[in-house]
């Protein structure tokens, strides 16, 4: 009985074999596996364990590893994430998300309330009174010098008789009452002296004055500060615009002209805030540098009202976001007759 079951076995295995030979794949969990599959797996409570190599072993391996190699797959238990061989390194899949392009800036908040101000708080107490000197001894009193010895009285002498009063004069005609003042008259000259002039002359005064019609001498008259004070000039009792000490001339306060530079990083076609009001500048385009890409010119720069503050809206010649930076000149509106719209900067405009 055992020699006749041993060639049936034999022939169980010999014919499996050949099947698996002949479809050219194999099945683990299912007798039939998929035509089109090498390998077929099947389970309902198993699943597929890839090897697992860390970054160190994931380097290790790939030193081995050439074009010959590419597909082969692992997991990377220190990544979480499945890692292939593309034929030169090791490539990690799903790639993350990649980050969307920044949402344009929100327009500017309005200014909170300005808080009440605090208490005084109450006065120190006053500090204790020091302690009063020592008086100081006094000198010594010098000895007292002698007495000298008192003359002789003089003789006195006789009174003289009184002389006989003489008769009063007539008294004189009252002369005539003189003018008030003897000046004639007094003159500025055009080269900022004064002359006053009476009946015994002209006096013309040493120094010159700066005249309200101006002078007619400029290269000795001139009008400014001698000390190291600035020179200011104030309409309605406010200081208009003043010359510095140094030469620096202010408007209201401040220098009238001032160059800001802004920078973007990653924009694409942005409207940006520069925060200064248009009620007290102008602002124009100064200057355009690309950064990302050297050979890039500037397709639009123009600055504009929104809401009373300056805008910036520009973009290079890029398809998407580029690194840029643009410096804006701001002038006070007390330097310039700004005739341009006061709309939207692609708004309305002067015909040639």
């Amino acid at each position: 009985m055992r020699k006749f079951y041993f060639p049936l076995l034999f022939l169980f295995i010999f014919c499996n074999v050949q099947k698996s030979i002949a479809q050219n794949n194999v099945g683990i969990g299912t007798p039939n596996p998929d035509p089109y599959a090498l390998l077929h797996l099947q389970s309902n409570s198993k699943g597929l364990l890839i090897p697992k190599l860390d970054a160190a072993e994931r380097t290790s391996l790939g030193i081995s590893l050439n074009i010959t190699n590419q597909g082969l797959l692992v997991f990377g238990p220190d990544t979480n994430q499945f890692w292939y061989w593309d034929g030169t390194q090791w490539i990690p899949f799903p790639l993350p998300p990649i980050p969307g392009p920044t949402g344009a800036t929100g327009p500017q908040g309005t200014q909170g309330t300005i808080g009440a101000t605090g208490n005084t708080g109450a006065q120190g107490l006053q500090g204790i009174q020091g302690i009063a000197g020592n008086t100081g001894a006094t000198g010594a009193v010098g000895t007292t010098g002698l007495t000298g010895n008192t003359g002789p009285q003089g003789l006195q002498g006789i009174q003289g008789l009184q002389g006989i009063q003489g008769i009063a004069g007539n008294t004189g005609i009252t002369g005539p009452t003189g003018n008030g003042s003897n000046n004639i008259s007094m003159t500025f000259n055009a080269s900022g002296t004064a002359s006053v002039t009476d009946a015994g002359g002209t006096i013309t005064t040493p120094n010159q004055a700066w005249l309200v019609g101006g002078n007619t001498n400029p290269s000795s008259n001139n009008l400014g500060q001698t000390g190291n004070v600035p020179l200011v000039f104030i309409t309605n009792n406010l200081n208009r615009m003043s010359v510095e000490a140094n030469g620096d001339i202010f408007v209201a306060g401040s220098k009238p002209i001032y160059v800001q530079r802004f920078n973007c990083n990653g924009c694409d076609d942005p409207n940006r805030s520069t925060g200064v009001s248009t009620a007290n500048y102008v602002a124009v385009v100064a200057g355009f540098y690309p950064t990302s890409n050297g050979n890039a010119q500037s397709t639009r720069a123009v600055v504009y009202n929104n809401g009373g503050i300056w805008y910036f809206k520009g973009d290079t010649e890029g398809p998407s976001g580029e690194d840029w930076s643009v410096d804006i000149m701001f002038i006070k509106r007390q330097m310039i007759d700004d005739l341009r719209p006061a709309g939207q900067y692609n708004s309305g405009g002067t015909g040639f």
